[in-house]
C-alpha cells in the first residue's frame, strides 16, 4: 500500500514538473514575423496555384514586373500571366524610413509560357493594422 502511494506521489510530482517545462519550450519556439509569414504564404500558394489561400495574402490584382515586361496576377479570377516555379530561397525584410515595405527574395524563378527566368526579386507589401498583403512583385532575371 505504501509503495502504491509513493508511486502515485512520484508520478504526480514528475507530471507537475513536466507541464511547466513543456510550456516553457513552446514559448521558446520563435514565430516568424507577420510580413515574412505573408510573403512565404504568397509564394507557396502562387507556386502551387492555391487561389483561395493566395487571395488571403494578396491584393485583387498584383503586377509582376520581370525585367522590362509587366504581367498580371489576379487571384480572384484564378488567372496569372506568369507562374512562380518552386522553390524560392532567401527571404529578408526591406524597410523604407524604418517601415516594412517588402521582402527581398534571393532566388526566384518565374515562367512566362515556355520561358523560365531566374534571379533575385522583391515582394512589395502593404500593411493594414498589422496584416500584410502583397501588392507587387519585381524580378531581375540574371
Amino acid at each position: 500500500m505504501k509503495i502504491a502511494r509513493l508511486a502515485v506521489l512520484v508520478t504526480l510530482a514528475l507530471g507537475a514538473h513536466a507541464v511547466p517545462m513543456a510550456q516553457a519550450q513552446q514559448a521558446a519556439v520563435p514565430t516568424r514575423p507577420a510580413h515574412i509569414e505573408a510573403t512565404q504564404t504568397f509564394l507557396m500558394t502562387w507556386g502551387s496555384e492555391r487561389w483561395d489561400a493566395l487571395r488571403t495574402v494578396s491584393a485583387d490584382r498584383v503586377p509582376v514586373k520581370v525585367g522590362e515586361n509587366t504581367y498580371t496576377l489576379e487571384p480572384g479570377a484564378q488567372k496569372s500571366e506568369v507562374r512562380l516555379a518552386l522553390p524560392f530561397r532567401g527571404l529578408s525584410t526591406v524597410r523604407t524610413d524604418g517601415k516594412i515595405t517588402g521582402v527581398k527574395v534571393d532566388d526566384l524563378a518565374l515562367k512566362m509560357g515556355d520561358t523560365e527566368l531566374r534571379g533575385p526579386g522583391t515582394i512589395d507589401l502593404a500593411e493594414d493594422n498589422g496584416t500584410f498583403r502583397v501588392t507587387g512583385v519585381t524580378a531581375t532575371p540574371r
